[in-house]
């Protein structure tokens, strides 16, 4: 649907309460996120209403407002007709989040979480997708072509391939210090004593190591999350300590030096091991749910994975859905989900586009179920289609529960990461044919059950 940028732009810039109201903007595939100065400032009914926005919603600290296909032209508007500040991280902490809520609470915390570990996530998950898209591309040409496995292009592009995943660690230290607005090279430093060669040899070997007396647990780093995570968060602490007590004229050489030999010790005899145990543990609840619940479970994920759009909080499940893969090999649970409830979207989509006569409803329909089923962009279709509608939304519960039982039930696995869209059927290697059929029952269920539902397009204009 195309819109009149200009107006658009200055009017969603008039209503979130101008350029004075913005500290950052930034997006995403189909949102706009702004981290605003006071929340409640903004006009969210009146943006709702604005030509182009699909929807508002506010998590993980920003003000999120949902253009689907519109997105980049009006961010491009805004940021060169406004001059806002764009490379701004998202803060561990914001002054809007006290406009709206007690600082205190599962909820409160729960949102502090999700906020901080979707901004340190963000730089790195891209890169996953790559790698794990290119291994797919690596196998299919290994599956065909058996011999191209000992060619040295193949060998070159498998390394590249690998690298993300095997230095995961520095990608998430890197993450994780610009969004405590730390010195990136300390996380990533002490990241990579995790992974020093030397180091590796010693886990290899099984040698006993200890610091000041104290034992180092001897395991691999690699393919690991939080162990970085928990190290980054010491050196912040410790860099920014040490930087504020130390006198200036010996600060730039004492400073660093403590930063690292104080952090060291408590990331390779403490953080890093209860990393790994921390894990260990997240994996094995999920693990123990799909075994007790048969598969089950991914059709209620599925099913309750759009209010997690809504609410800004499908990131937060990017940490445990990479410690899965990590420590099993594949993901069960997760990315399955993940992808059926963008099918469950689109399906519903196309049932719109069949039972409306509504030609402009139809032909936005189509595009947002392509977006969704293609693309694995799901928010056109939450927004713009389904939500709006009320009862496709149904069918989207509905379509997400019968395809991830399916999935559960036929033990569909992801064995690497991929954009979640029907293009990411060969990540499921061996399971193809289990995430297939799963598509298949989620799609059917989801298109059958919103044109048996009917929906009201009479309010919506031709």
């Amino acid at each position: 649907m195309a819109i009149n940028v200009k107006e658009s732009s200055d009017s969603i810039m008039k209503l979130i309460g101008g350029k004075e109201n913005v500290n950052s903007v930034t997006h995403c595939v189909t949102r706009l996120r702004f981290i605003l100065k006071d929340v409640q400032k903004a006009d969210t009914e009146a943006i709702k209403k604005t030509d182009g926005v699909l929807g508002v919603v506010f998590g993980s600290g920003q003000y999120q407002i949902v253009l689907g296909p519109n997105l980049f032209p009006v961010f491009e508007y805004i940021v060169n007709e406004y001059g806002l500040e764009t490379e701004k991280e998202v803060d561990e902490y914001h002054e809007e989040d006290d406009a709206l809520k007690k600082k205190s609470g599962f909820g409160y915390y729960l949102g502090k979480v999700t906020q901080f570990l979707s901004s340190a996530l963000t730089p790195f998950i891209t890169v996953l997708y790559g790698a794990g898209m290119l291994k797919v591309a690596l196998g299919v040409s290994a599956y065909f072509w058996p011999d191209v496995t000992s060619n040295t292009t193949y060998m070159m592009f498998n390394f590249m391939s690998n690298v993300p995943f095997y230095f995961m660690p520095v990608f998430i230290a890197y993450g994780t210090s610009r969004t405590l607005k730390s010195n990136p090279a300390f996380a990533m430093a002490m990241a990579l004593m995790l992974l020093y060669p030397n180091f590796i040899q010693l886990v290899a070997e099984k040698q006993a190591v200890t610091i000041f007396g104290l034992p180092v647990t001897l395991v691999s780093y690699s393919n690991t999350l939080l162990p970085a995570v928990l190290s980054a968060l010491l050196v912040a602490r410790l860099e920014k300590f040490f930087y504020r007590v130390i006198p200036g004229v010996l600060r730039s050489v004492f400073a660093p030096l403590l930063t690292l030999a104080a952090a060291m010790p408590v990331v390779m005899v403490v953080l890093a091991p209860l990393g790994t145990i921390v894990g260990n543990y997240i994996v094995n609840i999920f693990v123990a749910v799909y075994d007790v619940t048969g598969g089950v479970a991914i059709g209620l994920l599925a099913a309750v994975w759009p209010f997690m759009v809504m609410g800004g909080m499908n990131m937060l499940f990017v940490a445990p859905m990479t410690e899965l893969l990590a420590k099993t090999g594949y993901d069960n649970f997760f990315r399955p989900a993940w992808i059926l409830h963008n099918i469950a979207e689109g399906g519903a989509c196309v049932g719109v586009a069949i039972r409306t006569k509504n030609k402009k409803l139809r032909s936005e329909a189509v595009s947002a179920a392509i977006g969704a089923i293609v693309s694995g962009v799901s928010e056109p279709a939450i927004y713009g289609i389904n939500l709006r509608l009320k009862k496709p939304f149904y069918a989207v519960v509905a379509g997400s529960v019968a395809g991830g039982a399916t999935a559960g039930i036929m033990g569909a696995k992801a064995y690497t990461l991929g954009y979640s869209s029907i293009l990411a059927i060969p990540i499921f290697m061996d399971t193809m044919m289990a995430i297939t059929i799963a598509i298949a029952v989620t799609f059917a269920v989801s298109v059958v059950t919103t044109m048996v539902l009917g929906f009201d397009d009479s309010a919506i204009p031709q």
